[in-house]
């Protein structure tokens, strides 16, 4: 597991209640925290509250293949060990690098249990905006859905490497080295 603390400049943990979801054995949404529907009002997630969220399947939020992938493993492997998997993940608005990590444990129904730590931010020295192409061309870059680098020219880069003030459009992906981090757990 990287650990996001040894990143330069971090700015000291904010200590706030985890962001918190669960999913049923089929993977739909079943439970959700108040911190939930505060970070979701936080970040114009409106349509991510709740009375939204509650009853969909947890896939149908995550956009790419290759991050549903991700997400099924982590949910295969959560369900298959008797003990936490861990491991550390970027959520970043436009103008926060906000570093996290996930604990992700299961219970004999099946239910996986997910709960984010936020270990703590930093700010962009720009503002730094992604939207979900509608698809894939020769110009859209890829973004981790784990870390949030963007693969330009062969290269996975950090976001604040995008040195523009309008909005990018990606698709999404995990890079190689969240793959192996997967791995790992």
């Amino acid at each position: 597991m990287r650990d996001a603390r040894a990143e330069i400049g971090n700015v000291a943990p904010r200590r706030e209640a985890a962001v918190e979801l669960s999913v049923d054995r089929d993977n739909v949404i079943v439970r959700v925290n108040a911190a939930w529907d505060e970070f979701a009002q936080d970040n114009d997630g409106a349509h991510l509250l709740q009375h939204s969220v509650l009853g969909s399947n947890l896939l149908d939020a995550i956009s790419g293949r290759v991050s549903k992938n991700f997400t099924l493993a982590v949910l295969a492997l959560a369900r298959r060990r008797e003990q936490e998997v861990i491991f550390d993940y970027r959520c970043d608005s436009p103008r926060l690098r906000r570093f996290m990590r996930a604990h992700v444990n299961s219970d004999s129904s099946g239910a996986v249990h997910y709960a984010h730590e936020h270990l703590y931010s930093q700010a962009f020295p720009h503002r730094v905006a992604f939207k979900t192409a509608a698809q894939r061309g020769r110009d859209t870059l890829m973004r981790c859905s784990i870390c949030n680098h963007v693969r330009q020219t062969g290269l996975w880069r950090t976001p604040e490497s995008c040195d523009t003030h309008e909005s990018i459009e990606v698709t999404y992906g995990v890079c190689p080295s969240c793959e192996q981090m997967l791995k790992e757990c």
